[in-house]
């Protein structure tokens, strides 16, 4: 294939559109990021109303694109990925529609690893852009997700003894939040100001707080919640209920961290187990690749690899189990 074949050109069309789409959704999320910070430094709790007009605008100037997204949301829609999508979305705090991520990720996964695949016809190449354009995106995405969760998990204690510090000097509920999101930073400080902005439109305290526990997915924070939601319900001292709250979650904290230092070894001993074997067999094959050839070539070899594979898989899960407590 040359590439002045008609398949090679709409290719590399389908590749350079896909790119094209990517770099234009990954810097309207960065202008609206930064919009978002600034509305939240003065006060607000998300993009700025021009921010979505020019959204829109972009929308209209670009028809094609526009039917594109609609499309897949549609079949998105009824396939159930939509809302995982947006739910994670919203989770990781990323300021993009789930529509427009998941047809970029289409785009790109579909176009640019057959791309690689008719016109270089290299393995190695394939494989990368295999894992960079299908396996990656996904794969980030869930790190997000759990970095921001563990960061937020991390200033839940001193979260809730600053609010219960501000319920004894007088304040109310509503103006305890209020006082705590300007003080807080992101994670928790962008979630209480959401709170509190959805607050002032009019909405319960109960289901801002509930649409921000699915939103954050934290067993700790769903704790806190049902605690206010307890005693708004059959009354008490909120401010000493807040405090014994914040207390267990500290204590379950060191004994996360006290079982983490007692399994580092198991866990070690896992990641060696599989990083081990592939490591030693790759640096065997560059030194001798005579030696190793046969492992790659004879059907003797292709079984001795499948069962090492099989071996390696069930030995790192078992001390994953078994290394694996819940506190």
């Amino acid at each position: 294939m040359t590439l002045h074949d008609p398949v090679a050109l709409l290719c590399i069309a389908g590749a350079a559109a896909g790119f094209a789409v990517m770099g234009v959704l990954v810097v309207r999320m960065m202008a609206e990021a930064k919009q978002a910070r600034a509305s939240a430094a003065a006060g607000g709790s998300g993009p700025l109303p021009s921010a979505n007009r020019r959204r829109d605008q972009a929308y209209e100037s670009s028809p094609m694109v526009k039917r594109a997204i609609e499309l897949t949301a549609n079949l998105a829609e009824r396939r159930g990925v939509l809302g995982s999508v947006e739910r994670k979305l919203r989770a990781a705090d990323i300021p993009l529609r789930p529509a427009e991520v998941i047809f970029a990720y289409v785009l790109l996964a579909s176009v640019v690893p057959t791309a690689v695949l008719l016109l270089l016809r290299t393995p190695m190449l394939v494989v990368l852009s295999l894992l960079v354009f299908v396996a990656a995106p996904p794969f980030t995405l869930k790190f997000l997700v759990s970095r921001r969760r563990k960061k937020f998990i991390a200033q839940l204690p001193d979260a809730l003894t600053t609010l219960a510090g501000s319920l004894r000097a007088g304040r109310s509920l509503g103006q305890a939040l209020e006082a705590l999101a300007r003080e807080m930073p992101s994670p928790m400080g962008r979630e209480l100001r959401k709170i509190v902005a959805e607050l002032r439109l009019g909405r319960k305290l109960s289901e801002s707080l509930d649409d921000a526990v699915d939103r954050i997915g934290s067993p700790d924070f769903r704790w806190a919640v049902l605690a206010i939601q307890i005693q708004a319900e059959v009354g008490g001292n909120l401010a000493e209920l807040l405090d014994r709250v914040g207390e267990t979650m500290r204590a379950r904290s060191r004994l996360k961290g006290e079982v983490k230092a007692l399994t580092a070894e198991g866990r070690a001993s896992a990641m060696m187990l599989v990083v081990m074997p592939p490591a030693l067999g790759m640096v065997m094959y560059a030194v001798n690749p005579d030696y190793m050839r046969p492992m790659l070539t004879q059907t003797g070899g292709h079984i001795m690899l499948g069962i090492s594979a099989v071996m390696i898989v069930g030995g790192f899960f078992w001390m994953k189990k078994v290394v694996s407590i819940d506190v």
